[in-house]
């Protein structure tokens, strides 16, 4: 896949040049790359940390990722909300959570959110009927989640098509307008913003891209969701990218800082990744975001970093 970045923005490095590469949990990795590919890497189980990280020091050349002058990069977090739901249209759940048309030359595809949400679609899947339409709204831009119903269940939900309409970012859109100062800016503030009046809600529609769902199994085994790409996600160890550019499940070295949470504070992250996920907001070399699991300081989640792509030998 290095042949989709110009040469001069890769630097050929070793493993001993990756600070922090020693301390991760190299096990961990290649078990979660080895689960997560079609074919299995190796016919024997490795047996300890050691092995696996003589397995990818000898199966990957590392290539650190320069930045062109001014070229900033960006990593965000996504997560799986929770949300109570109904299987009926009553009382507090009126906003549907819809299912995907039946072909891509449905009229539907072609509608913007607002359109969408304006009036409700018998004619649509619908899948089940949320309360709050800003955790509905956010569960859209998580491409996720899990409803919870009145009778005990849980089902998940997750990304299966969209219509044909780009991903335009409200956070950008509320800090360019000075309804948020950039130093404020985070999901728990946009939620916070957009709940608090029916014309602030109104807002979202300057994002008219608009995903359908489908269920996803959730049960002891598979315990977080599929992501688009149609790979089981892993907290922390699985990457939404641009992948215009980069191939699936390609091992990427991210060092960058995530927010610890219940503080303000950030602290050091250093570890290999792997290119699961795609999204629609997440566009460029140096562009990414990382899945926090069912964890919320997701939100919270935006820092610059540093990339080193590990190309298979």
């Amino acid at each position: 896949m290095i042949s989709k970045i110009h040469t001069k923005q890769l630097q050929k490095v070793s493993f001993e040049d990756i600070k922090g590469w020693v301390h991760d949990n190299h096990l961990d990795a290649f078990t979660l790359l080895n689960k997560s590919t079609k074919h299995l890497l190796l016919d024997q189980k490795m047996q300890n940390n050691n092995m696996a990280r003589r397995y990818f020091e000898k199966n990957y050349q590392p290539y650190r990722v320069l930045r062109k002058q001014n070229e900033a990069s960006l990593y965000t977090g996504y997560y799986e909300p929770s949300l109570n739901a109904s299987s009926d249209k009553k009382g507090e759940y009126q906003y549907p959570l819809y299912g995907s048309p039946k072909n891509k030359s449905d009229k539907f595809v072609n509608l913007t959110r607002r359109e969408l949400e304006e009036k409700i679609y018998w004619d649509l899947p619908i899948l089940a009927w949320l309360s709050n339409p800003v955790g509905l709204y956010f569960m859209h831009i998580q491409g996720s989640g899990t409803l919870k119903f009145k009778n005990g269940t849980e089902r998940r939900f997750v990304f299966n098509s969209k219509n044909n309409y780009e991903y335009t970012s409200i956070g950008r859109y509320l800090t360019d307008n000075n309804y948020i100062k950039k130093t404020q800016i985070s999901m728990g503030s946009i939620k916070k913003w957009m709940s608090s009046s029916p014309d602030n809600l109104a807002k979202k529609y300057i994002n008219k891209s608009f995903i359908f769902f489908k269920e996803d199994l959730k049960d002891e085994v598979n315990v977080h969701p599929l992501g688009q790409l149609g790979i089981r996600l892993t907290p922390f160890r699985s990457l939404a990218v641009d992948m215009s550019i980069y191939n699936a499940n390609t091992p990427i070295w991210l060092d960058t800082k995530i927010p610890i949470k219940g503080s303000k504070k950030f602290k050091r992250f250093q570890r290999l990744m792997f290119a699961q996920d795609k999204g629609s907001a997440i566009k460029g070399l140096h562009r990414g975001d990382i899945f926090f699991g069912n964890d919320e300081n997701a939100g919270n989640m935006k820092s610059q970093g540093d990339i080193i792509i590990f190309d298979r030998i």
